[in-house]
């Protein structure tokens, strides 16, 4: 015996759509300072950390952190001056107090051991001596 259905098949009562989904995450870069405002020993010549900064940055091409020096890499009390080396991480700033790391993108934070190193000097001219290191992120 054979039987025969005349309706449609499932397949045949099925339609379709497509939605496409998009969405759009904006670069976004930020640094954090442990510390902002330090003072230090002029009687030697060590490395001494003055701050640790906590970079975040979601650019997909990465990103460079920048540090400058306000008074060129110097300490300046009038027209005096006393010469010192920022070390970022692994880098050391240049002869004017600049430094740029470039960083790959991790997707976490990283943080990174701001230090400074001043010549030790055994006669100083008397006075308050200060800088301004200003630190920037921005992605590639």
């Amino acid at each position: 015996m054979l039987l025969l259905s005349a309706g449609p098949t499932p397949a045949q009562n099925s339609a379709q759509g497509t939605i496409t989904l998009r969405a759009s995450v904006p670069a976004t870069c930020a640094v954090s300072l442990s510390t902002e405002n330090i003072s230090l020993n002029l009687s030697s010549a060590a490395i001494v950390p003055v701050a640790t900064v906590e970079e975040r940055c979601n650019a997909a091409n990465g990103y460079t952190v920048s540090l400058s020096s306000k008074n060129g890499g110097a300490l300046s009390s009038g027209t005096s001056s006393i010469a010192y080396t920022l070390h970022y991480g692994d880098s050391s700033s240049t002869a004017d107090g600049n430094l740029t790391a470039g960083r790959t993108v991790s997707g976490t934070a990283r943080q990174t051991v701001l230090s400074v190193s001043v010549p030790a000097g055994t006669q100083r001219q008397a006075g308050d001596y200060e800088d301004t290191v200003t630190i920037a992120i921005a992605a590639k």
